[in-house]
């Protein structure tokens, strides 16, 4: 009987770890929601089977129709939760046990959601820290390495997701989690010895605020206009080849020498 106790806790405590490096930045212990729903009382409402699933490819499981797997993803706005390939079926069964520790208990009402107000020196030095204007304190790369907002005079990377709606779909606490322990290997990477910190990251908050609420025009057109430069350029670049290709030398000296001989010998 103890040893059962003990490999059970083994299990839960693996699997708190596992939460906590992989899901905590997206989700709450408690019945409220994050960036996605609160785990309090998963386990009671979806199936160990299905949660290995949605866990390890959730694009999978919505694209094979699953209705529950749809039903989530329209009411978080379509944003993709990304896939845990990685985590191995021991790792699986460990988090799910953790989830399951949750209980329903805790999955109370969630808490009413606050407006929060930024001063424009906030979202003026979130502006900042986004584009590299202002470098981090911590010396981590500026979001704008990866990341595009449509706001004025921000023409950023495209390497990560847009990121103009994201206060919209997260709100402050959803941001200050995915800045504080990013479920995505690269951004974690970067981050891992430069936190931001807290200030910069309420700064970030304030500015995607602001984005979110007055957006410019969408970035397809920003996208579009530079596909159509970029084009532009080739098709010059090309003519430019071709003119010089034209000009080229187009017959050896041997072949001139051979023509004035057989001139000659007629």
């Amino acid at each position: 009987m103890s040893f059962l106790f003990l490999s059970f806790q083994a299990t839960a405590q693996d699997g708190a770890q596992i939460f906590q490096s992989n899901c905590a930045a997206c989700h709450k212990t408690t019945g409220d929601k994050l960036v996605g729903p609160g785990m309090a009382g998963i386990t009671e409402k979806r199936s160990a089977d299905w949660l290995k699933s949605w866990i390890k490819d959730s694009q999978g499981l919505i694209n094979s129709g699953d209705a529950d797997a749809k039903a989530i993803y329209a009411e978080y706005n379509n944003s993709p939760m990304p896939g845990f390939p990685q985590l191995s079926d021991a790792d699986m069964t460990a988090l799910i046990d953790y989830l399951g520790t949750l209980g329903a208990a805790a999955a109370g009402e969630a808490a009413p959601v606050v407006e929060i107000n930024y001063t424009d020196a906030q979202i003026a030095d979130g502006k900042k820290y986004f584009t590299g204007e202002k470098g981090f304190f911590n010396g981590g790369p500026s979001c704008i390495s990866c990341h595009d907002v449509a706001a004025e005079g921000v023409v950023g990377g495209y390497l990560a997701k847009d990121l103009t709606d994201s206060y919209t779909r997260m709100g402050e606490a959803g941001i200050l989690a995915m800045v504080q322990n990013a479920p995505f290997p690269a951004m974690n990477a970067a981050y891992l010895n430069n936190p931001v910190t807290t200030a910069e990251q309420t700064s970030i908050a304030a500015f995607l605020k602001s984005v979110s609420q007055n957006p410019l025009e969408p970035k397809s057109s920003s996208i579009m206009m530079m596909l159509m430069i970029s084009g532009a350029g080739f098709i010059g670049i090309l003519i430019i080849i071709i003119l010089i290709w034209n000009k080229r030398k187009k017959h050896s000296t041997k072949d001139q020498i051979f023509a004035r001989q057989v001139r000659a010998i007629n």
